[in-house]
């Protein structure tokens, strides 16, 4: 069968001129480099040789050369109009890669012996025949497996799963199996058996006694087991991004707006919001001016230069009259000593008020008595202002020596492993803590210290829950469905952490903002790791970041972790963590403290973030009348709000997580 996709010229070594005996030696020349009886132990020669045959079947017939032709012609006539397509300098292919489940179905047959325990139920029996009736219960359920027949459903099978129902009892799961080998020997089994019909059963070694039944149910049993593989799929994607070149123009007031036209990923277009191309407008004044006591204000025309408006009111200048340079220079002075009064001893003598106050009060009294008061009190107030001064150059140099002091810089110590004693049974290791000592600092530079740790065994169900998750990563609703997976099955195994930080908030009192910057600045802070779903191998990855990143020789990658992506307590075990795996943790954490956040992904961008309900600036993503800030989880003392220029077109961005 002809496949026109491949190269058949490159596939025999030649060039599309070749004439008919070239193409005969050519072939002769391939089959016998690559005929199978050449290569035993090769099984890849067969292949080959079947590509051979098949590229001489078409190039070697006339007609069918002449349609192959045909069709490498219109291809290159269609690949040369599409590069002179201009939306082609917006397209960009990629490989992308999906983990695919595929369920394995083995049937199985034999025989099957059901233990059972039987109840009189009262209510059956009061029936007009008068029969017995038992509630059944399965104690034990023990099967010898006859036949197998990997992925073949016989006709055998089909007769009887379409004339016979599954049974009904409560037949625990796994059963135990027995298999004889080729070699007589006999191997144990645990199966889930799925589907499992019984089509003539019969109860044998039955024992009844006071109302009570004990007996066996057997026969011979049909049913599959199903194992689900994953493997890996590559597929190209060809997506549209960035600007079409089409602008439209508009005049509003006198200011002219401009609004672009982008394209979507799936190139389809839309329109940009519009932007206006001078936000101020002209400054060309009408000559008028308007007066209010000592403000005044000046008309000044629009860019039409037929309408007009008001300026802002400004404070009229009032000139004093010169008092000559010694004057100047005394105003000076005076100046200077009142701002080092104001600014050095002012604030110590606030309570010297009332001794001021009291002298003139008693300038009242008779003179004599004043004055001998008015000495007392100059005295006193001398002997203080000294003291204040002595006071304040104390003050000023213990805040000299507490800014000198070097602060703990940033760090992550080595983690810890402590060993989890059971006290009952002698002492036994029953688990072991993974524990970590961290130092970072807020926004402010205010520098926080603590110590986390998460259980080894919580680790290990995260790492293996993750592992058997039983969604594949195709498409954007099934990235949702994981990352919730992964935080619902994480979240009440982080106490470690929580603990950590309520203990944080506690001795800082901080509010709900100052926490939240607590929190993001502590994830900010571990150094960024890239997590792969395979090897850490640069070569093997097309995307320009990753291949870039894993080149540099500081690169901090994690490999071979499923979806890309550590879960919260695998994270806090390892401390590796890229956009994904940060901005899980984070969702998880201030979830826990009842925070309104979202957790942003990108499709377009191969980016997320965290998005937070918060009264912070910056750039927010909009939905339903709420506002949900960017914040940036991959780089240190990255503030709310802020978005590098090539993550900022937020209708690339959408919500795949939200806490309230």
């Amino acid at each position: 069968m002809s496949d026109f996709k491949k190269d058949y010229y490159k596939i025999l070594g030649l060039t599309s001129s070749a004439s008919v005996d070239e193409v005969k030696l050519a072939y002769r020349k391939q089959a016998k480099k690559y005929h199978p009886d050449l290569h035993p132990d090769n099984p890849e020669y067969e292949d080959k040789i079947k590509e051979i045959n098949e590229a001489y079947e078409v190039l070697g017939n006339k007609d069918e050369r002449f349609a192959y032709d045909q069709y490498l012609l219109n291809k290159k006539v269609k690949e040369e109009t599409k590069s002179q397509d201009p939306i082609n300098k917006n397209k960009r292919t990629h490989t992308k890669t999906t983990t695919v489940t595929v369920d394995e179905i083995t049937y199985i047959k034999g025989k099957i012996f059901i233990k059972y325990f039987g109840k009189h139920d009262e209510q059956e029996a009061e029936n007009i025949l008068r029969e017995t009736f038992y509630r059944i219960t399965v104690t034990q359920t023990d099967a010898v497996i006859e036949g197998i027949y990997n992925q073949n459903l016989t006709e055998e099978f089909q007769d009887i799963f379409n004339s016979n129902k599954p049974i009904t009892l409560r037949v625990k799961q796994p059963i135990n199996c027995k298999v004889t080998n080729e070699d007589k020997s006999i191997s144990n089994y645990k199966l889930e058996i799925l589907s499992l019909t019984i089509p003539n059963p019969e109860i044998i070694d039955v024992t009844k006694h006071e109302g009570e039944s004990f007996g066996t149910i057997t026969g011979t049993f049909y049913g599959y087991v199903k194992k689900s593989i994953l493997h890996e799929e590559d597929f190209e994607v060809t997506e549209c991004f960035g600007e079409t070149g089409r602008t439209e123009q508009k005049t509003e007031n006198g200011i002219n707006y401009q609004r672009k036209e982008y394209y979507n990923t799936d190139c389809s277009k839309y329109w940009g919001n519009w932007i206006a191309e001078n936000l101020r407008p002209t400054s060309r004044p009408t000559g008028k001016t308007e007066t209010n006591g000592n403000r005044s204000r000046p008309e000044y025309y629009y860019n039409d230069n037929k309408t007009t408006y008001w300026g802002n009111w400004k404070q009229t200048k009032n000139v004093p009259s010169s008092s000559g340079c010694f004057g100047s220079f005394g105003s000076i002075i005076g100046i200077g000593f009142s701002f080092l009064f104001f600014l050095f001893l002012l604030p110590q003598l606030a309570f010297l008020l009332p001794f001021i106050l009291i002298p003139w009060l008693l300038n009242l009294l008779p003179i004599r008595l004043g004055n001998w008061v008015i000495k007392i009190a100059s005295i006193l107030f001398g002997l203080i202002f000294i003291l204040a001064l002595i006071g304040s150059v104390i003050t000023k140099t213990q805040r000299r020596n507490e800014q000198g002091k070097v602060k703990p810089k940033p760090s992550i110590e080595h983690p810890k492993y402590t060993p989890v004693l059971d006290t009952l049974s002698d002492n036994k290791i029953i688990d072991t803590l993974i524990s970590h000592h961290m130092v970072w600092e807020d926004y402010g530079g205010k520098t926080y210290e603590g110590d986390f740790s998460v259980r080894k065994s919580s680790f290990e169900q995260a790492h293996s829950y993750k592992e058997n998750l039983d969604i594949s990563l195709d498409g954007e609703n099934n990235y949702d469905k994981i990352v919730f997976s992964l935080k619902e099955n994480d979240k009440n195994n982080l106490d470690g952490l929580y603990s950590m930080f309520d203990s944080v908030r506690l001795s800082n009192k901080l509010n709900s903002m100052g926490f939240a910057e607590v929190i993001v600045s502590f994830v900010q802070t571990i150094p960024y790791t890239l997590v792969l779903p395979k090897s850490c191998d640069a070569s093997i990855y097309q995307d320009e970041f990753t291949a870039k990143y894993l080149s540099t020789p500081d690169a901090r990658c994690d490999g071979f972790e499923r979806y890309g992506i550590n879960t919260p307590v695998e994270f806090m075990a390892n401390l590796n963590g890229d956009c994904d795996t940060r901005t899980l943790l984070l969702y998880t954490i201030l979830s826990h403290y009842d925070y309104d956040v979202a957790l942003l992904s990108s499709a377009h961008y191969g980016h997320s973030t965290l998005g937070i309900n918060l009264p912070y600036e910056g750039l927010a993503y909009e939905y339903n009348n709420q506002r949900y800030v960017f914040w940036e989880t991959t780089a240190q003392n990255i503030k709310p709000g802020i978005l590098s220029n090539e993550f900022s077109n937020t209708d690339y961005w959408r919500i795949s997580l939200k806490s309230k």
